[in-house]
Order: structure tokens, then sequence, then C-alpha cells
């Protein structure tokens, strides 16, 4: 049966090229998934700009999303002598950039992640999932988070988990479970690909991560002691402490999710925001 496509007008949201661009119907097609994340690379729609577009389920796109990191295109010598091997340019080739920020993102922070396969998709649950252990410290390592579906036909999916993150290797992300913008893992697979060699590419991940978890369990032992603590103080505290520049709000954000989603949703509860309360007896 041939296959059917909705062509959707692409603005770049850096420099305002318009291109048409043809996407599967079978993509629109499951309402559950809600808004759906394509990524469009550089020479999709204009040669200097790779983004994410925010598509809904009737094919109306409603924002986009820049990507900043730059990527030399991998030629087609190179495309040969990676085939068959699993390293990070690799994995960037068949998930896009944005695929692999929200894949870190999953492991990082637990989500369970369902990777819905093409025939042409050879790499098994075990070695995705050891990859993903590689960029953790090693407490954190051993859970099966990442998932493969092998119908590729996505009307049949059946996820029960709602705190999911379901993409296929088409480079399509149809459900993500978290709010955030993925700077932090933008700007670590930035610094990472500044390096050659595969095994540091992931060292060094695995040191920026580590780092992350690390203000994440002082501001545990902060949150234990107290009854409750405002979020501007307990940045001054974690920052002090660690002899690190002062935690972003962005930061902080990242090290509440950590918290919750890894040791303990109740302890999050204590940190209180000043603005908040504030506003709240007005």
């Amino acid at each position: 049966m041939t296959e059917s496509y909705k062509v959707l007008k692409i603005i770049c949201p850096t420099c305002g090229k318009v291109k048409n661009i043809n996407i599967p119907e079978a993509v629109f097609s499951q309402k559950k998934f809600g808004t759906i994340k394509i990524q469009i690379p550089i020479n999709a729609v204009c040669p200097e700009h790779q983004f994410i577009v925010f598509v809904d389920t009737k094919g109306i796109v409603r924002g986009y999303e820049k990507i900043d990191i730059l990527m030399s295109t991998i030629s087609p010598e190179t495309g040969m002598q990676l085939a068959g091997r699993v390293n990070l340019r690799n994995l960037i080739q068949i998930f896009g950039i944005y695929g692999i920020f929200s894949l870190i993102h999953a492991k990082i922070f637990n989500y369970p992640a369902y990777i819905i396969k093409d025939d042409d998709f050879q790499y098994s649950e075990a070695l995705l999932n050891s990859i993903g252990d590689n960029i953790l410290p090693e407490t954190y390592r051993g859970s099966k988070t990442i998932n493969i579906i092998e119908d590729p036909d996505i009307n049949k999916i059946k996820v029960k988990d709602k705190n999911a993150l379901i993409l296929d290797t088409a480079q399509h992300i149809f459900q993500t479970p978290w709010t955030v913008k993925l700077k932090f893992e933008e700007q670590i697979i930035e610094r990472a690909l500044e390096i050659i060699d595969e095994e540091e590419q992931l060292k060094l991940l695995q040191q920026d991560i580590t780092q992350l978890i690390k203000e994440a369990h002082y501001t545990v032992s902060i949150l234990e002691s107290v009854d409750q603590i405002y979020e501007d103080d307990l940045v001054v505290k974690v920052s002090k402490a660690l002899s690190i520049k002062k935690i972003s709000n962005y930061r902080l954000n990242l090290i509440k999710e950590f918290i919750s989603r890894n040791i303990s949703k109740r302890v999050v509860t204590k940190i209180k925001n000043r603005v908040g309360e504030f506003l709240s007896v007005i």
C-alpha cells in the first residue's frame, strides 16, 4: 500500500526561509500522542540551521525550537565506516540530535523510553541500555529504561506509562513527559562532540552528569536537615559548599527533577519559592 503524506509549510525560526516538507500521514494518526516533535536537520529547509517543529495531530504547526549545536555533515564514506558501530555520532544519525537529547534526559531522570524501530534498526535493548549506563555514575546503572517496540505501526502502540518518552528511528518524537527545555543535554553533547575519541566522549558526558548528580545529593543532605528552605537560600548553600558558581534557576529545576525522579518526591516539597508565597497572600 502506498504511504500517504501531509505537506507542512515549515519556516526556519532563525532565518525565515520557507519550504514545504512531506510527513507521513501515519505520524499524525495516533491522537493520544498529542503534540509531535519533528526534527528538521540542516539542508531540509535551509542550508545553515537545524530546529524542532511542534505539530499537532491535525498536522498544524504550533511552534519551533532552535538547536544551536553545529554538526558537520557526515560524508558517505564516513557513514559507511560508522555503519554497524555504536557511538555518539552514529546514534545522532539514527535518532537526530534532539532525539539524543531526549534519550539522555530520559536516562538521567529515570523516565522510561520506547523506541519504535524500523526494519533496518539492528541494535538491541540491552546494548542501548548499556550505552546509557556508561554516561551515568555507577550507583545509577543497571535499570532498564529503554524499550524497543518491534511493530513499526504506531496505530498498534500500547504504552501504559504516561511518563514515557516515545520516539521512532525516523526522527519523530511522539511524546515527552517533561516540559523543560533540554539545554543541559545540548550543552554536554556539544562539549562531547568536540572530542574525536569515542570513549572519551562518553567519559565527558558522564563527568558532566556526575557533577549534576553531586549537586542533587548535596541538596538532599540540606533538605533532610530542615523543615523547609527557600530556593534562593538553598542555591547559596549548595553553590558555596561545592565551590561552584551560583546555580541558575534552570539548574535548580534540573536538580529538583533529579531528586523527585530518582530519590524522593517528598523531600523536594521542602523547597519553597519566596515570590510564590508572597503572591499567594496578596
